[in-house]
């Protein structure tokens, strides 16, 4: 499997691939291609370094693959009616390798990292211990999304070509989905292709471990997420595991095991709920340079991204009571009556001070003569908000948040998983969300930012006023996670049906390829050429093996079967 572990020959794990100059991160990182010895300290920030493009909200993760592809299957971007063939305008082509290399040069680097880890001696073990789980801990949570994006994918067997400089390890078998979050959950020892038993610990173990953990002196200036607080790693812990667990709870073969992993953890998670958010904590950077105030240059793909993807969709328009037509401004109207209070700080208004949607109902004619074209002597459509987003050099980057873990026990609780009352997880969840995007805004300094209000009328109502509450929490979560999480959006959707989603079926015009959305990505085309067997092999165990993007993963809902499709004109 050449694409996946080659590069590393040349640079054994490092960290060229990224093309990253930043001083402060070469101090903090040691590249194995430069030295004769590596450390886990350095290759712990390289592991989170590493996985950052699409960990974060880099513009090339955003741009490339997020917000066309992801966000088209989610909603939570907007797309024009004709341009939605479901292929990302080719990302699952040509950016779809993308995703899948980088994150396979992260697990690279984290093999590296276990290699040497399993050499230390005993005593070396217990000092470097912290290091390795908060590392196992960041490569679980890239390791979830993409299970969740692909399926079955290289796990074990894969990036070993470094430790072994055998050839054979190039190619990396395809390992069980279900296998892989088992052991993610709980822990699980695995064999390779040697016969060798690879033992993995579960984030229960890692949890445990990290929360009573006393940092080493070096940790808070190896920890460049953050920050040497080893409660958020604690909390970024336990919150993965309940992220996954209600993820394989609700269907499929790991049901009964996610149910009792929630039951097991949900006092621990309700206590520890904090947001684990990551970015620029220095106020004396200047508006841009997306710095973090210690050299490192997180990327920064807001500020660099004016596209029809950041307009505001139907979608998002409905789950924030933002009608159509609505007077919105900064100035005057900046809190539409009865909108969602987010409302104000997710999207600005058009020019004229007014919501206007890119409404995939409408055709692509009356998409662009009746709104893109107008865009060419002012802004017409709702965008994302240009402070708390666009133009936002100290944007904090959720990694796992409050809002989620509480409406994650909410829906546990109101599925009967857990004891508890949903209502209080649910309006508490709310209220996370609320408090976490007014953050947001208030951070940034291009301009003045929105008062809070209250929002407790507003979050009674929704769960009042909700005829199906299980609806009203998973609805809550989708919109929580909304362009900033989208791949958890788009598992979202696929594993609960909610929010309810409609889409045109393509699949009577010969110029689209992928006529309905995917309910899996396509293996990229490098694997093709560089593992082909192996993927073969994992092709065939999928039901539709003709058509590999209509299958569902073992947690969702039946392929196809968490949409409406609609029959409705699109030029």
């Amino acid at each position: 499997m050449k694409k996946i572990s080659l590069f590393a020959l040349g640079i054994v794990g490092a960290m060229a691939f990224t093309a990253c100059s930043d001083e402060a991160y070469t101090e903090k990182y040691n590249d194995p291609s430069k030295t004769t010895t590596v450390s886990c300290d350095k290759l712990f920030t390289g592991v989170v370094w590493t996985g950052r493009t699409y960990g974060m909200q880099t513009y090339w993760g955003l741009c490339t693959f997020e917000l066309p592809q992801i966000g088209a299957y989610s909603q939570v971007s907007s797309h024009f009616s004709a341009d939605v063939d479901y292929e990302g305008t080719g990302s699952y082509v040509s950016y779809g390798n993308d995703r899948w290399t980088n994150f396979y040069e992260d697990l690279a680097q984290y093999k590296l990292m276990r290699y040497t880890f399993n050499n230390l001696s005993a005593a070396e073990q217990t000092a470097n211990q912290l290091y390795m789980d908060c590392a196992t801990v960041w490569m679980y949570d890239q390791l979830e999304k993409a299970v969740d994006l692909w399926g079955d994918i290289p796990f074990v067997n894969a990036c070993n070509i470094q430790i072994s400089a055998n050839i054979a390890d190039s190619k990396a078998s395809y390992d069980d989905a279900k296998t892989l979050y088992e052991m993610m959950l709980n822990g699980a020892t695995l064999t390779d292709v040697k016969g060798e038993s690879q033992a993995f610990d579960g984030l229960a173990t890692l949890y445990s471990r990290i929360k009573g953990a006393t940092a080493p002196s070096s940790f808070a200036s190896q920890d460049i997420l953050f920050g040497g607080d080893v409660s958020k790693w604690a909390s970024y812990a336990i919150g993965l595991r309940a992220r996954m667990a209600l993820r394989v709870s609700t269907q499929g073969e790991l049901a009964s095991t996610g149910q009792a992993v929630l039951k097991e953890i949900a006092n621990t998670v309700a206590s520890d709920a904090q947001d684990c958010a990551t970015g620029f904590a220095d106020p004396s950077i200047v508006a841009f340079s997306y710095n973090d105030g210690n050299g490192m240059n997180w990327g920064g793909g807001w500020n660099e991204w004016a596209c029809q993807y950041s307009r505001l969709s139907f979608k998002m328009a409905e789950m924030l009571n933002l009608p159509e037509g609505s007077k919105m401004n900064h100035d005057t109207d900046i809190h539409v009556e009865g909108a969602d209070p987010r409302a104000a700080v997710m999207f600005d208004a058009s020019n004229a001070g007014t919501v206007h949607i890119l409404d995939y109902h409408q055709t692509f004619s009356d998409q662009y003569y009746e709104g893109w074209k107008k865009e060419e002597t002012y802004r017409w459509f709702t965008v994302v908000d240009s402070a708390t987003f666009i133009n936002n050099a100290y944007f904090m980057h959720p990694i796992m948040t409050k809002a989620e873990m509480l409406l994650t026990l909410a829906e546990a609780a109101q599925r009967g998983y857990i004891t508890g009352s949903a209502e209080t997880y649910f309006k508490q969840g709310v209220q996370a969300s609320v408090d976490f995007y007014y953050a947001e805004n208030a951070k940034s300094k291009f301009r003045t930012a929105v008062p809070q209000p209250d929002a407790t009328a507003y979050i009674d109502a929704l769960w009042t006023n909700a005829t199906d509450k299980l609806e009203a929490i998973c609805n809550q979560r989708w919109l929580h996670f909304s362009m900033l999480q989208q791949e958890q959006s788009y598992a979202e959707v696929r594993r609960t049906g909610f929010p309810k989603l409609e889409f045109r079926d393509f699949s009577n015009d010969p110029n689209f390829t992928i006529p309905r959305p995917m309910d899996r990505i396509v293996y990229p085309s490098n694997e093709t050429q560089n593992n082909l067997e192996y993927m073969t092999e994992a092709i065939n165990r999928l039901s539709n093996k003709n058509q590999e993007w209509y299958n569902n993963l073992f947690w969702a809902k039946s392929a196809g079967t968490w949409y409406t499709v609609i029959d409705l004109p699109y030029e």
